[in-house]
């Protein structure tokens, strides 16, 4: 594997990011400094970095003495994830009430769904994960933007899996379709609250996606 070197850090936190994401690297797993110098050809400096970096993303543990693993997720972990991001989002459609163009917001939502026909799926997990994103885009928040990038870390290990299956896939774009059309119809309360039935339903698919993990360990 060939690194450009003035981004090695960079380069190899997104690519353990990424298989930690897509569990090429599993829930759970040591990660040691000397199997991945080995792995990457490099000294151990970039390789701390990306470990601060996925750290503050959520998805590894250091402990001292101990090393690095990757994070665990039980049932109650996934429970409060699923909880508090619908909170989250819920709030942020809350906020966009207050954006002066309104009808930014709904072009934006908009084109994402015209893209779910999208047949490449990775694209059409990046779509679904947009439409959520959108909100935090309009809400002027910064803060509750941040809160909300580092507990999606963790939620997107799981939305990874399940939202490859072409059932689950019709369900979430049912959900956002309903709230897109509230939010349209100017019932911004009403596509809160729907957003957050919204991540409520995806806590199911989650939990049947982690026993099916546990189930494969």
């Amino acid at each position: 594997m060939i690194l450009v070197k003035n981004t090695l850090s960079e380069q190899i936190y997104q690519i353990l990011r990424n298989d930690i994401l897509t569990q090429a690297i599993p829930l759970g797993e040591k990660l040691t400094l000397k199997t991945l110098q080995q792995r990457f050809g490099v000294s151990s400096t970039p390789i701390r970095d990306a470990f601060t970096r996925l750290t503050e993303d959520g998805l590894v543990n250091y402990y001292s003495n101990i090393g690095v693993s990757v994070i665990e997720l039980t049932r109650k972990d996934l429970t409060e994830l699923y909880q508090f991001m619908g909170d989250l989002d819920s709030l942020a459609i809350l906020y966009c009430r207050d954006y002066p163009d309104q009808k930014q917001i709904i072009a934006s939502l908009e084109q994402l769904l015209g893209n779910t026909a999208d047949h490449d799926i990775q694209q059409w997990i990046s779509n679904s994960d947009q439409f959520h994103l959108v909100f935090y885009d309009y809400c002027n928040n910064s803060r509750l933007k941040r809160a909300a990038e580092k507990q999606r870390s963790q939620l997107t290990i799981f939305s990874n899996r399940y939202e490859t299956i072409p059932q689950t896939q019709e369900d979430i774009v049912k959900w956002h379709f309903a709230i897109y059309e509230s939010y349209r119809a100017g019932d911004i309360d009403k596509a809160a609250e729907l957003m957050r039935q919204h991540l409520a339903q995806s806590l199911k698919f989650a939990l049947s996606s982690l026993e099916e993990l546990q189930m494969s360990q």
